[in-house]
């Protein structure tokens, strides 16, 4: 049987193939760099979920225009963009599974590719000639920079909150699936109340996303999950799973503690501190929360919408907080 994602993805095929086609059109450029380390990072397996919320989003009111195409595109570099800025900022020579770009071409030509995406998304939206479009990816652009500023801030914040950990997940991840779904509906020509709806579906069902992510650090094995897992401690990064953990476990938040004092593992710690977060159930109340929010999207999704497309993007909400990997 498909998933939810493998439905979304046969019915916009044709869609996401001028997706594609646009992505690769607006990687042209006489600089080989630019176009080699663009292609490598956009088809290097990732789920193309955010460009592809922004056409079922559309279709949900029955969009039968061209405009969301390369608007899902915007989208698409921006993220493509952070990507690149992420595996910089949090030295990652994986990604996917693969070497990351930065592995691959370094650091330098990494941010300057990331850069030229930014500036290449901005383009586009200059193109479309909409300036309610324009304001609306450049605060989400504004919001996912400070977002990327407040988790390098809170790197080793032992004391953060489960309202923090929240906070910098809205800002740093769920910001970009908010913008793909208010972009749609933008586009389809709806009332301000349904695009507000619309994007906070899109917040919800990014946060599940990410909670998952989270929880999957300490839970999976890393050649299910195609990356290193226990790695984001290592990195500073205090998500839910070990927040929860630590409230009920004063060994785990003196382990977590010396590891920050030392700025990185030393030898059994990553599996030592992953044990104790399993012990004491941190992926699972991460993955409950992530339930909950994706049944918050579920709520929002609007009465008067197409009934298939509406449970279409239902289930995927359900599947951004189910996932395997």
């Amino acid at each position: 049987m498909k998933s939810s994602l493998q439905r979304a993805v046969t019915l916009c095929k044709a869609d996401m193939q001028l997706v594609d086609t646009c992505i690769h059109e607006n990687l042209q450029s006489d600089i080989m760099m630019i176009p080699a380390i663009g292609h490598y990072i956009v088809n290097s397996g990732g789920k193309r979920l955010r460009p592809l919320l922004t056409l079922l989003t559309a279709r949900l009111f029955g969009y039968q225009g061209k405009r969301h195409v390369p608007l899902s595109v915007v989208v698409e570099f921006i993220h493509t963009a952070s990507l690149l800025h992420d595996d910089v900022v949090d030295s990652s020579d994986q990604r996917r599974g693969a070497p990351s770009a930065n592995g691959v071409w370094g650091n330098q030509a990494s941010v300057l590719v990331g850069d030229y995406l930014f500036s290449r998304a901005f383009q586009m939206m200059v193109s479309d000639g909409d300036m309610v479009m324009l304001k609306l990816m450049s605060d989400v652009t504004n919001a996912l920079a400070e977002g990327e500023v407040l988790q390098l801030s809170r790197t080793f914040h032992l004391e953060m909150t489960e309202a923090e950990c929240l906070e910098v997940i809205e800002r740093k991840t769920a910001v970009l699936f908010k913008a793909a779904t208010e972009v749609g509906a933008h586009v389809a020509g709806q009332s301000a109340q349904t695009i507000a709806a619309m994007a906070e579906y899109g917040m919800c069902l990014g946060v599940a996303f990410q909670l998952m992510d989270d929880a999957l650090d300490y839970l999976a094995e890393a050649e299910d999950a195609g990356k290193p897992v226990g790695h984001d401690l290592e990195e500073g990064k205090i998500t839910l799973p070990l927040i929860h953990a630590m409230q009920r476990d004063e060994a785990l938040a003196e382990r977590v503690e010396a590891v920050s004092e030392r700025g990185g593992y030393e030898p059994g710690d990553r599996e030592w501190v992953r044990e104790r977060v399993a012990a004491q159930g941190g992926a699972e109340y991460a993955m409950q929360c992530a339930r909950e929010y994706a049944g918050r999207a579920k709520k929002l999704l609007p009465e008067h919408a197409d009934p298939e497309m509406k449970g279409l993007l239902a289930d995927l909400a359900d599947f951004s907080a189910h996932r395997p990997f």
